[in-house]
């Protein structure tokens, strides 16, 4: 069982270094400082790092009256609100209404809105309707820059048509919207864990000064993974989680989970089809959650035992790796 020292100065302090340096902590207990929103439950690829093959949501696309309720409150928040991902386990390009979604957003003030994709569906069509919205920045998920070491990770996927899809994707954020910023990620486990160097230098030449190349470690959905295999340590079991004070994730059809990582919502915390963004954050649920990861009792909820989602990427200051070895007791 993991521990943590009983003065939660130490603990309060991680959180607000990660989540918002220059803020107070009690400020993160006001609003959701970062929102993913699925507006679609589906996807057209099965890669062995995924879930999806346990989801039991079904695969609806979020009706227009919840996403413009939701997107109403966030844009009356759009001062505490620092991105709105509109994605979540699905691929968000199945969205047909994604530009409009995109521009509803821009054009109510958030400052930025974001997706992640696997590339396939990212066509020159495609590409022009989400720069053209203000789309302000998009991860290109590509775990490999080997046909078969792609296609093995990528299941139902062409590499020869991701790779066209993403250099045809860059020129055209060149001309169309420059400011978007493109952020090529691995994914990186065990059959592409030495590929970074060779992966690296392929794509950042390719990039523009405020782009990112980096890639994120292989992460075992709170123990829901079969087969999982961590190709590092991670210090996140001996430390509260980032998610709980700063992440609010919205399904399609409304109902808020634990987190990130809760797929199949087994720890529900709201539905904003029924209550608003701010009820739900602030609510007695998501407040008893956090206490216990803050009084080093995370492991009551089982999701979170060892959870290592949250391991930081590769380009940034590792923040975890400070506390986690500094303040932070770790009792076997």
């Amino acid at each position: 069982m993991n521990e943590m020292p009983t003065d939660l100065s130490a603990a309060k302090e991680y959180l607000r270094r990660r989540i918002e340096p220059a803020s107070p902590y009690e400020s993160l207990l006001t609003f959701p400082r970062y929102f993913e929103v699925e507006t679609v439950n589906a996807c057209n690829a099965r890669c062995p790092m995924c879930t999806i093959e346990d989801w039991h949501r079904g695969s609806p696309t979020m009706k227009d009256d919840l996403f413009n309720k939701i997107a109403a409150e966030l844009i009356d928040h759009r001062d505490e609100v620092q991105r709105v991902s509109l994605y979540r386990d699905g691929e968000p390009l199945l969205d047909k209404k994604m530009p409009d979604r995109i521009a509803t957003l821009k054009q109510g003030g958030i400052r930025d809105v974001n997706i992640s994709t696997n590339v396939s569906l990212l066509n020159e069509e495609r590409s022009r309707g989400i720069l053209e919205a203000g789309l302000d920045s998009i991860i290109l998920s590509i775990d490999s820059l080997k046909k078969d070491v792609f296609e093995a990770i990528r299941l139902r996927l062409n590499f020869e048509e991701v790779m066209e899809n993403a250099l045809r994707f860059i020129e055209l954020r060149d001309r169309i919207n420059p400011k978007t910023q493109i952020r090529v990620r691995m994914v990186r486990q065990d059959t592409n864990v030495d590929e970074w160097p060779e992966y690296e230098a392929f794509w950042r030449p390719k990039l523009a000064a405020h782009d990112r190349v980096h890639y994120h470690n292989i992460h075992n959905w709170g123990g829901q993974l079969d087969e999982f295999r961590a190709i590092t340590d991670s210090r996140e079991p001996n430390l509260p989680c980032v998610a709980l004070w700063s992440l609010m994730v919205i399904f399609s059809t409304g109902s808020v989970p634990l987190c990130n990582i809760d797929y199949d919502n087994k720890f529900p915390t709201g539905d904003v089809a029924l209550q608003s963004i701010e009820e739900v954050w602030r609510s007695k649920v998501a407040n008893e959650r956090r206490k216990l990861h803050l009084k080093g009792e995370k492991s009551c909820i089982n999701l979170c035992e060892n959870c290592n989602v949250w391991d930081e990427p590769s380009d940034t200051v590792h923040v975890a790796e400070e506390f986690a070895d500094a303040t932070l007791i770790t009792a076997s």
